[in-house]
């Protein structure tokens, strides 16, 4: 049987639709492995050396794009260091508040907490430490972020406390806090344990106080 052009036309029209969607798809595909591309350059380049000294320069060149390619997938900087920021943060074993509470005894969850909270700084610490460093050029979307992550740690251990007390909480605040792991662990060179055990023994001793 010989096919009517009706129908000759019909397979020709879907085949060529076939290739517009092929076509299509495969341009997707690319844009999106582009876009990580530059995300992982990015954020290798936030680890080495650093956000501020992070240029759209130097993640195209790692990245292997043009600077133009860069601003079509990442219109500011602020998009770009929200997606690098989203993706190393996805990557980490984050504090988990929520296992914490299954401690309800004060001390027990803030040793629980802190080494938790100081396991994450350890692994992170490089990222943290020159993020930190460049805390100017960071956007407040990230910055907020961080604060309400490390305010969420600060009332999880200190609900089992039953106190407002300003110093409780400052202590508190101060025992989570990346510098003060930093401070005792990178740079006088106590292990996570011994600043756990320091850091409780302040905040027990801020309880205590009158």
């Amino acid at each position: 049987m010989i096919p009517s052009r009706a129908g000759v036309n019909t397979l020709s029209e879907q085949k060529r639709s076939t290739k517009r969607s092929y076509r299509k798809s495969t341009r997707a595909e690319q844009e999106q492995e582009t876009a990580a591309r530059i995300v992982d350059a990015a954020e290798e380049l936030h680890g080495s050396i650093g956000p501020a000294r992070t240029t759209v320069s130097g993640i195209a060149e790692r990245a292997g794009v043009t600077r133009a390619t860069v601003y079509r997938h990442f219109p500011d900087d602020e998009a770009l260091f929200v997606a690098c920021s989203s993706q190393w943060l996805s990557r980490q074993r984050l504090p988990d508040p929520t296992l914490w509470e299954e401690r309800t005894d004060p001390i027990e969850r803030l040793r629980v907490g802190l080494a938790d909270v100081y396991r994450y700084y350890r692994s992170g610490e490089q990222m943290l430490t020159l993020v930190h460093r460049d805390q100017e050029v960071v956007p407040e979307r990230v910055a907020a972020r961080r604060v309400t992550a490390t305010a969420g740690w600060v009332a999880a251990l200190a609900k089992p406390f039953a106190t407002r007390r300003r110093t409780v909480h400052a202590a508190l605040g101060h025992a989570v806090a990346f510098s003060t792991w930093r401070s005792l662990c990178a740079e006088q060179g106590l292990s996570d344990r011994a600043a756990v055990d320091l850091m409780v023994a302040m905040v027990v001793a801020s309880v205590a106080a009158r």
